[in-house]
């Protein structure tokens, strides 16, 4: 088995940044941290990031199928992938909301019930769907015989970085929360740097390779 470390790099790097980017997941984390301890926020951590996986797997598995069925059909998906995540980089870009407001309050009581809403968090959020079918395709030759394979390893990567990034929140929530607060300069920051990589990904694919 072979694997293009290049593209691989780009993809942890690309990966790495949008998983520390503030969103739903860790949002529930952080609050989870602080109302209810680290202990909560490390189950709510781990329920989330079981979600993440789950949607990683399917959409590695039916971009197999679709790969395996048309070469053609992968290739428009690429593509729409592509103009997908060109207009996620202007959304994110535009977006101008303070991240510290879309905190939620109520907690939960068992660690039953916070695994399982991390679980929902990240598995009802129809956005984590189309990103990762958008994503993936960017980082994979459809050319390759280990393209399955390939396309599996990196949703394993996603997960395992998602999972390290939210662990590192629910063991500094209370200070990353203070964080957000008081720098919500820098997070309007994170953002233009995620849409960059966005409409970096999305232009890399749209603009042909001569080599």
């Amino acid at each position: 088995m072979s694997i293009d470390l290049h593209s691989l790099l780009l993809f942890v790097m690309a990966a790495f940044i949008l998983v520390v980017m503030p969103g739903p997941n860790t949002l529930y984390v952080i609050t989870r941290g602080i109302t209810q301890g680290k202990k909560a926020a490390m189950i709510s951590a781990c329920g989330a990031s079981l979600g993440d996986l789950l949607y990683a797997i399917v959409t590695a598995l039916g971009l197999v199928v679709i790969l395996q069925t048309s070469a053609t059909a992968y290739g428009i998906v690429k593509i729409c992938g592509a103009l997908y995540m060109l207009y996620t980089g202007i959304q994110t870009i535009r977006k101008n909301d303070n991240i510290v407001d879309s905190i939620e309050k109520q907690g939960d009581k068992t660690s039953r019930a916070l695994f399982v809403k991390g679980f929902l968090t990240a598995a009802l959020n129809p956005k984590t769907a189309i990103f990762f079918v958008s994503f993936f395709p960017q980082f994979i030759d459809a050319n390759s015989d280990f393209a399955a394979i390939t396309m599996l390893l990196y949703g394993i990567i996603f997960f395992l970085l998602g999972l390290i990034v939210l662990v590192t929140y629910a063991q500094a929530s209370s200070i990353v929360r203070q964080w957000l607060i008081v720098k919500q300069e820098l997070y309007q920051y994170f953002r233009w740097l995620t849409g960059s990589i966005f409409l970096g990904i999305g232009i890399k694919l749209i603009v042909p390779d001569h080599r």
